[in-house]
Parts: structure tokens; C-alpha cells; sequence
């Protein structure tokens, strides 16, 4: 029972070695960044197209994007999240589109990256 408890132990321990990706929060986007243009799409659709630029070494995958609406004095009053589809290579970019129903009293909007990973080892 005990060289079970032990080896279980170890393999625990040897874990964190093992995780082939490591995911990181908006505050901390580590050489990924934005470019956006938005388009009116009719009465309340407004279409949000951009590019995320990684000046990395290692591949990122898995991006989550949040764009949001602001009003006049910078509050938010629409949002929607986004995806990038597949993984952005190092040293290259990727396109996206976000689809978002405006309220009527934006002024201007802003796309942050919400959430991603790196492939750590990857091509």
C-alpha cells in the first residue's frame, strides 16, 4: 500500500512536466495582439473583422476574443466573444470575425484577447 501511495506520489509530482500547453489571462497576452475594423451590417448586426498578430516563438491556439461596444462615456453596452479558428503559427497571424448586436449608443469598440494557450514543443 505504501509503494502504491509513493508512486502515485511521484507521477503527481512529475505532472506539471508533462503539460504540453500552458494558458494564459487577458492581462498578460505575452506577444499576442490585435487589429480591428467594424462594419454595420444592417439595423442592429455589427460585424467586428480583425487579425491576431503572435510575435512569439511558439505557436498559439485555443484564442478567445471579447469585443464589446462602448458608449460615449466608455461603458459597455454590447458584447460578444469570438474565436480565431486553428492555431496561429509563430511569427504569423490569423483572421476573425465577431458578430455583435449593437444597442444603438456605441461610439466605438474595443477586441481583447480573453483567453489562449501556447503549444509548448510545437511547430
Amino acid at each position: 500500500m505504501t509503494r502504491c501511495l509513493l508512486l502515485i506520489g511521484l507521477l503527481l509530482a512529475a505532472l506539471p512536466a508533462l503539460t504540453l500547453a500552458q494558458t494564459f489571462t487577458p492581462q498578460s497576452p505575452m506577444g499576442l495582439s490585435v487589429t480591428f475594423t467594424t462594419e454595420r451590417a444592417g439595423g442592429t448586426r455589427v460585424l467586428v473583422f480583425g487579425d491576431v498578430r503572435n510575435t512569439t516563438n511558439a505557436p498559439a491556439q485555443r484564442v478567445t476574443l471579447l469585443a464589446e461596444g462602448l458608449d460615449e462615456s466608455g461603458r459597455v453596452v454590447s458584447r460578444a466573444r469570438g474565436y480565431v479558428l486553428g492555431t496561429i503559427p509563430s511569427r504569423g497571424s490569423s483572421s476573425f470575425e465577431i458578430r455583435i448586436t449593437a444597442s444603438g449608443s456605441e461610439r466605438r469598440y474595443r477586441v481583447q484577447i480573453e483567453a489562449f494557450e501556447f503549444v509548448v514543443g510545437g511547430n
